[in-house]
């Protein structure tokens, strides 16, 4: 039986649920310091409520017991960023070292006069500035990335033809590095045109010993980077899908959940999206009578109902243990009660264990005014707790806030 519920919130301490009373605030950090336990003191707790917006955002693992510090805002973001994109870090590198190689050159071909020449370092310089700054805006690091690929192998083809095979060392730079700026596809068509036009630049010039030899080391260049970068993104997909992925039940876990969690945060979605948490009722008996390998067998089952459950918008995960998340895109918390009411009833009539029928408790949640996504989850976590306390087999809905 579904019912709405105005929610407690919760503070668990690790399997055992027990309510305490604080009041929602935005931002609030209470969902997280109540799951760091015992460790958080008052004045930790007051530190936390207190954190600037650089600290939020180093955070991004969870709040700790003590807060990290943050001696300059825009220092620390900038390395934070720098650190946890690859991508961001090589076009930055890539694009101020040419930016200060070619600023020189530009410098003494102008002091010779040589201003055609001068010219195509000038506008080099200020395309490699201006992807750079593309590429630390938020969301602009790929299509920086690209933008910076077809520029680097476009530059090169230009200078081939402008200064000959003295451009033979730029060529070699865009074939290697382009890999690594951009998706594959786009990498690897831009190489393609670049090694093809560079070749004909330079075998039209002369043909002799030196340009084969130039043309066969570009080719291997070439190829051996295209080789590893397509083991690299295979042995990167392999990794993603392995952090993402709960081994046991191949549904997403936990930090996936998370993510999607910030990201409707993040997009605005309150009032327009449901958390539901199941927690199977007495799981713990079955691993006490039957085994552990009974027990990861009713969890997979569950897994597998949950899956055939979902509808067009929705998701699945694995919390942790015997529970698991499910995100709805949905408008109510009375369509949403609904929809904890089916998959209660779908458990509770199709899972069978080996001791018997398999139930679950389910909590849930409206997305409302909350900024973090444990103040949300705390809502729906405390309808869970009233759900367990009834006795299981029943869903309970916080009313909105």
């Amino acid at each position: 039986m579904a019912k709405l519920v105005d929610a407690p919130d919760l503070k668990s301490v690790g399997r055992k649920a027990v309510p305490v009373r604080f009041r929602l605030r935005a931002p609030s950090r209470v969902a997280s310091i109540l799951d760091a336990g015992p460790a958080f003191t008052a004045a930790s707790a007051a530190a936390v409520q207190g954190a600037t917006d650089c600290r939020r955002q180093n955070w991004s693992a969870g709040v700790t017991a003590t807060p990290p510090p943050c001696p300059g805002k825009g220092t620390t973001v900038m390395i934070s960023r720098l650190r946890n994109n690859f991508r961001l870090t090589i076009i930055t590198l890539l694009g101020s070292m040419t930016s200060v190689v070619l600023g020189s050159f530009l410098v003494w071909r102008l002091v010779r006069e040589e201003w055609s020449i001068a010219i195509l370092d000038a506008v080099v310089v200020f395309t490699m500035l201006a992807i750079v700054r593309l590429a630390w805006r938020e969301g602009g690091t790929e299509r920086a990335g690209a933008w910076m690929v077809v520029s680097n192998s476009g530059f090169a083809i230009l200078a081939c033809l402008t200064i000959g095979s003295a451009a033979s060392g730029w060529v070699y730079v865009a074939l290697m590095t382009n890999f690594y700026l951009a998706p594959l596809r786009v990498a690897t068509w831009s190489g393609a045109v670049l090694l093809l036009s560079a070749s004909a630049t330079l075998l039209w010039r002369d043909v002799g010993p030196s340009h084969i030899s130039t043309l066969v080391t570009w080719s291997l260049v070439y190829g051996f980077s295209l080789i590893f970068a397509r083991r690299l993104r295979q042995h990167s997909d392999s990794l993603e899908l392995m952090a993402s992925v709960d081994p046991l039940t191949r549904i997403p876990n936990r930090g996936m959940l998370e993510a999607d969690l910030r990201h409707a945060i993040a997009t605005g979605q309150g009032g327009r999206a449901g958390l539901l948490v199941l927690d199977i009722d007495r799981f713990k008996g079955v691993n006490d009578t039957y085994g552990h390998a009974a027990g990861d067998t009713v969890l997979i089952h569950l897994a597998t109902l949950l899956r055939e459950e979902l509808r067009q918008g929705d998701s699945v995960y694995r919390f942790g243990g015997e529970e698991f998340v499910m995100l709805l895109p949905l408008v109510s918390e009375e369509a949403l009660a609904r929809a904890g009411e089916r998959i209660r009833d779908a458990v509770a009539s199709r899972l069978v264990g080996p001791g018997g029928p398999i139930t679950v408790a389910v909590g849930g949640a409206m997305l409302s005014i909350e900024r973090d996504w444990q103040d949300w989850f705390a809502r729906a976590d405390a309808s869970l707790y009233l759900a367990k306390r009834a006795g299981g087999n029943i869903v309970h809905v916080a009313d909105p806030i």
